[in-house]
């Protein structure tokens, strides 16, 4: 009976050395805080880039801008009409005539989900923002948004680019 509580010990050892060893093969996934939105490699950089977008449309900075965008950017402007479609070149003039009139700007982005396919990503958000413009003849000088919106964004090599949504 000596030997039993050696016996007992080596065996509690043992099983817990097998339970360090499950357990740690058996991580939890890590998601962004307050989502559902896995946190992994590409996730980061996605949210990274269009925390940059946020940052540079918030100073205004349009080449910086346009620097995130994809030179396949294109945006139909959610309507059905084919006019008021661009591309790439239609981006520069939109961000230089939008982002000029503007005299303040205040914009939140609200992660809901990321979904990766391939070389492309589609990232739901809620915007929330407001925005004084600087010279209004109607009278009202200040707007808010606040709606669901759809960034569309394409891997090139290590980083995200737009393709729609900006």
């Amino acid at each position: 009976m000596r030997g039993a509580p050696r016996l007992g010990l080596a065996l509690a050892a043992a099983l817990w050395s097998i339970s360090v060893l499950v357990g740690g093969a058996c991580a939890h996934p890590t998601f962004f805080p307050g989502t559902t939105i896995l946190k992994n490699d590409d996730t980061q950089k996605i949210v990274d880039t269009i925390e940059l977008y946020r940052t540079r449309l918030t100073e205004r900075n349009v080449e910086g801008l346009l620097a995130l965008a994809s030179d396949k950017y294109r945006e139909d402007s959610g309507t059905p009409r084919s006019d008021d479609d661009y591309g790439y070149d239609g981006l520069k003039d939109i961000l230089r005539h939008r982002l000029g009139g503007l005299r303040s700007l205040w914009y939140e982005i609200e992660f809901r989900d990321i979904r990766v396919h391939d070389q492309q990503a589609d990232v739901d958000v809620f915007l929330n923002g407001s925005f004084e413009l600087a010279s209004q003849s109607s009278g009202d000088r200040y707007r808010r948004v606040n709606d669901y919106h759809r960034f569309v964004l394409e891997r090139q090599g290590d980083s995200w680019k737009f393709l729609s949504g900006m």
